[in-house]
């Protein structure tokens, strides 16, 4: 009788462990199939891992604060045409976003293109990056969220990050975008 219990303690402390090595891995897997339908341009592949409406509302509330911290830039003096313009520039940041956020332009973030020219359609001209190197970080920033930074090599510049957040167990979707 006790070896069968041996046994069974075994097989549940390898079940255990399976299953908390499932658990890390699973935001790193996620990545590599979110990064191989960038690769291949599968829009549709890359649009299944991508939550748009959140996605698009952080990229709304990051460039709105930007914009709010440029207004009110306290080494100059306020100026009612910088708060107009930024008043001006928040009305159209929503469409503007919807836009520009789409499978194709994540697909060029993700193979190096600097996030202004990623917006751009496929057709118009994209810095090279072909030869370009890229430097990518993954790291969990909570047991919930994980954010992949991708910038070139060997520049100072800040990394443009994806954040994922975990849907369920081992399920991961991109959902928010933070810009340099």
């Amino acid at each position: 009788m006790s070896l069968k219990r041996f046994k069974l303690k075994h097989w549940l402390l390898a079940a255990l462990a399976l299953a908390g090595l499932a658990l890390y891995a699973s935001p790193y897997l996620a990545l590599m199939q979110i990064r191989e339908a960038a690769r291949e341009r599968d829009g549709a592949g890359l649009a299944a891992w991508v939550d748009f409406p959140s996605l698009r509302a952080s990229v709304k509330q990051g460039v709105h604060e930007r914009l709010l911290s440029s207004a009110s830039d306290r080494t100059q003096p306020p100026s009612p045409a910088r708060a107009m313009g930024a008043a001006v520039a928040g009305a159209l940041l929503g469409p503007m976003v919807e836009a520009l956020i789409t499978p194709a332009s994540l697909a060029r973030l993700l193979q190096g293109v600097p996030p202004a020219a990623a917006g751009l359609p496929a057709s118009a001209p994209a810095p090279e990056v072909a030869a370009r190197r890229l430097e990518t970080r993954m790291a969990y920033e909570h047991p919930n969220r994980f954010v992949f930074s991708i910038r070139p090599l060997g520049e100072d510049e800040e990394p443009v990050e994806l954040v994922l957040h975990r849907r369920g167990l081992f399920a991961w979707r991109v959902v928010e975008l933070r810009l340099p």
